[in-house]
């Protein structure tokens, strides 16, 4: 018997092998033992008293503590805010490129869209953002509320400009939202947004829609960005920032205060990694009021329009004018309320309603708050005198058109500069311009390409790598080519030294 013990497997292991094995054993059973694993049911009916310590006291929120305000803020809007839920059809550019000896059979796939919104009427009269159903299949568009039902919605009104949409579902006595007055925020006031983030993803098991609710303080005012990229990119003004969380799936929620007062549309959020980094935007309510009204008054969107075409002011012009701020009016309509008032190319607006503009983007804001059929006051000034000029709005053209901004200037990176076509004003500034053909510098960045060479604000730009150049067309068109790091061969005509210089110079554009 011990002999085939012997011989067997087991005891074929080195001698030294089973000595550690031995004392591995018995080091750990030492080690459980000292830490008391397991612990025997015995020691557990030897504590004196329970095991953990339960606070018995309660604790209740007044109501007019700010904890209190915000639950009963928050138990207000929670019935009328929704989850939106949208498809859009589009085609798979990838798999077309393949194909293209079959147009007729475009392969297409459909993309889920999310957002949130606020019921403001009760017969089902929905508020978001209009990039929420940008583009969406009309009838794909699909409301959750909170109490888990699910309705269709219909689009009433859109305004791409100012991001707000209007949609309508089919029923009545809804919960509805009050809106503030977001004229009245101020900074550092507590404020909470409620949405959807991110859909249902957190709500699929136990059924459970309400809303998620975020806290935070109002960081800044009359914010402006840009959001988006290509034909969906758009530019937002007049936000408002706060550092409570928004996510994905948030956009058209509510921003309220601690009153359960809505104060703004959640719209965007500034992020390098698509989550919240508690820099959060959205629309001031009082934007969208004024699209309201004009939906309950019209049936439609209208907006103010005196004709004007507008464009910043260049350095150069501010200094020799003496103005800091104030935007440059570049063309007036023929027959437009303004051409009738005797507004003039080339007068220099500087404020709207007694109010200081120092943008394009402000003017356009003061514009955009006077109703159809009203009266505005522009403040010019001409000639070293200051006027002003009543002006009453109309509307011109298709829903949502706005005053109309014609860019006739370019800005170009590469170079450092901004370019313009020559018209008479530019003619009338720069005095040798007459008869000069291309394109006239009017602004150069200090210590870029063109400023290095010596070129400055006057001079014109006749040709471009041989090109030449004769409007802001053709300028954009040789430029289009040019890479950074590029050598750019520029000829132009130079006011130095009160003479005119024919000048052809290579150029490294920035990289």
């Amino acid at each position: 018997m011990f002999k085939r013990l012997t011989n067997s497997k087991i005891f074929r292991f080195p001698f030294f092998i089973w000595i550690s094995l031995s004392g591995l054993l018995v080091v750990v059973g030492i080690g459980l033992i000292s830490l008391g694993y397991p612990a025997p049911a015995t020691e557990l009916e030897k504590l004196e008293g329970p095991l953990y310590q339960e606070s018995v006291e309660s604790h209740p929120i007044a109501p007019d503590s700010l904890q209190g305000m915000m639950i009963r803020a928050i138990e207000m809007v929670t019935p009328a805010v929704v989850s939106i839920n949208t498809e859009r059809t589009e085609v798979d550019e990838f798999f077309n490129r393949f194909f293209k000896q079959f147009p007729e059979q475009k392969r297409k796939f459909t993309r889920p869209g999310l957002g949130s919104g606020m019921l403001i009427h009760e017969d089902g009269y929905i508020l978001t953002n209009e990039h929420v159903i940008h583009e969406v299949d009309k009838d794909k568009i699909k409301v959750t509320f909170s109490d888990g039902r699910t309705l269709k919605a219909a689009i009433v009104g859109v305004d791409e400009e100012w991001d707000i949409a209007v949609l309508k579902v089919p029923g009545n006595n809804f919960s509805v939202v009050k809106l503030g007055d977001s004229d009245a925020i101020r900074v550092g006031q507590w404020v909470l947004t409620l949405g959807y983030p991110y859909g249902f993803d957190l709500s699929q098991l136990k059924k459970e829609y309400k809303p998620t609710v975020t806290a935070g303080i109002v960081s800044a005012l009359d914010r402006a960005m840009p959001a988006g990229t290509g034909e969906e990119a758009r530019f937002y003004s007049g936000l408002i920032q706060t550092d409570a969380s928004i996510n994905r799936g948030n956009s058209g929620g509510p921003l309220i205060n601690i009153y359960g007062e809505v104060i703004g549309i959640n719209a965007v959020i500034l992020t390098p990694s698509g989550g919240s980094v508690g820099m959060g935007f959205a629309i001031p309510i009082n934007k969208a009021k004024r699209i309201l009204d004009s939906l309950m008054e019209y049936g439609e969107i209208k907006w103010p329009w005196i004709g004007i075409l507008m464009e910043e002011l260049t350095p150069e012009l501010s200094e020799e004018l003496g103005i800091e701020e104030g935007v440059r009016i570049g063309g007036v309509e023929k027959d437009s309320p303004a051409d009738e008032a005797e507004v003039q190319p080339g007068d220099i607006l500087i404020k709207i309603d007694g109010k200081e503009v120092g943008s394009l983007l402000e003017a356009k804001e003061e514009v955009l708050k006077v109703g159809v059929g009203e009266e505005i006051i522009l403040t010019i000034r001409r000639n070293g005198e200051e006027l002003e000029i009543p002006i009453i709005t109309t509307q011109k053209g298709e829903v949502g058109e706005i005053v109309p901004v014609k860019e006739n200037f370019v800005k170009d990176e590469l170079l450092g500069i901004e370019v313009r076509d020559i018209t008479p004003e530019l003619e009338e500034e720069y005095k040798w311009l007459e008869g000069e053909e291309g394109v006239v510098i009017t602004s150069v960045e200090s210590g870029g390409p063109i400023d290095k060479v010596e070129m400055s604000a006057g001079d014109v730009i006749r040709k471009i790598n041989g090109k030449s150049i004769k409007d802001l067309n053709d300028f954009k068109k040789a430029m289009e080519k040019v890479e950074p790091g590029d050598e750019v061969l520029v000829e132009a005509h130079c006011r130095k030294w009160g003479r005119i210089w024919s000048v052809s110079t290579p150029i490294y554009t920035r990289k």
